[in-house]
């Protein structure tokens, strides 16, 4: 049996593909999550030679000549430059499938929000690779899926999903989503917020990597916890390098706009829900998940503003991908799980 499984997997490989923002999962049937890697591709400027993709890429943003591009394909959680993507998938794909001429399937996770042109990129930059069947799934549902909420009952389960470009807001039930409101706040919005407050306050710009860096390390958006960070930067009036000190207060105060914008799209969608399932909701709690979503005292946060029950998943990065990967195991031997799907095509 495990003989034939592995003859399967190496002539008809099957993909859950979690394409991000900021990072991009595969899930392998049979295997689980084989690839994690920064949804950037750098390319040689001239002959558009792929140089580096994924986390090896990611190292070059900002400090590339002019004969040399790295860029992030993936803009607001959807296809930006699909060219760049299908590059980029393509190297992916050969680290995680050894039979290059192979045809996988591959079930592809969407925004919720994503339009028919965008869901058509996500279905060629799959066919690009050479997937013979691709599926699509909205995130939502598979981050519902991946933290092992009962998705088909009659039930509604709230999750808050925050990505790298955008968060997915939305509530779940019999299998579908009854309510959403996808927005374009999430990770780097906030990354965004912390070098826009910092050159603000303290007249030093500073690139997305260490504002990732500050909100990793010392980020705490209930106060729980302080914590300070020494950056060093050229200050913009002086023209002098500066060793300035960067507390957990200042990414509290940079991030209030983010929360406040969460905390209004969560009651958008508390708003658009029939009562039954907002009571669901209420009784239950709701469920915290995405990378964005690994900041520390969010959880509690969001609970204060709101006055529901947060829960934080425990593989917040991962959700999406576990789920589309769990579906995807479970698509030949229990037909309901293609309720999930939202596009199919050969």
């Amino acid at each position: 049996m495990n003989f034939l499984r592995n003859v399967l997997k190496f002539f008809k490989p099957e993909l859950a593909v979690d394409l991000g923002t900021s990072t991009t999962l595969i899930y392998l049937k049979g295997e689980g999550i084989v690839l994690r890697e920064a949804s950037v591709i750098a390319l040689d400027a001239t002959t558009k030679e792929v140089v580096a993709v994924g986390n090896e890429a990611k190292k070059m943003l900002g400090k590339t000549h002019s004969g040399l591009v790295a860029k992030r394909p993936i803009k607001d959680g959807v296809i930006h430059n699909l060219e760049y993507v299908q590059m980029m998938l393509n190297e992916f794909k050969k680290k995680v499938v050894k039979n290059f001429i192979a045809n996988p399937t591959m079930l592809m996770a969407v925004p919720s929000g994503a339009n028919d042109v965008e869901r058509k990129a996500t279905i060629d930059a799959a066919k690009s690779v050479g997937a013979n069947q691709v599926y699509l799934i909205e995130e939502p549902v598979a981050s519902a899926v991946g933290i092992g909420l009962k998705v088909f009952e009659p039930r509604g389960h709230m999750i808050v999903d925050i990505g790298g470009g955008t968060s997915e807001i939305a509530i779940i039930s019999l299998a579908g989503v009854v309510a959403k409101q996808p927005i374009r706040v999430a990770g780097d919005e906030m990354n965004e917020a912390i070098a826009d407050h910092i050159r603000k306050v303290y007249n030093i710009a500073i690139d997305e990597n260490i504002a990732e860096e500050i909100k990793i390390k010392i980020g705490d958006v209930f106060g729980e916890e302080e914590g300070e960070i020494v950056i060093r930067g050229w200050e913009m009036y002086s023209r002098k390098p500066v060793d300035i000190k960067i507390t957990s207060s200042d990414v509290r105060e940079a991030l209030s706009g983010v929360i406040n914008s969460l905390v209004q799209a969560i009651r958008k969608v508390l708003d658009m829900a029939e009562p039954s399932v907002v009571r669901d909701v209420l009784e239950e709690g709701i469920y915290l998940t995405g990378g964005g979503a690994t900041i520390r005292g969010l959880d509690k946060r969001l609970e204060q503003e709101t006055g529901i029950k947060f829960i934080l998943a425990k593989n917040p990065y991962e959700s999406v991908a576990r789920g589309a990967g769990t579906v995807l195991e479970n698509l030949e031997r229990h037909p309901e799980y293609k309720k999930l799907l939202i596009a199919a095509t050969r």
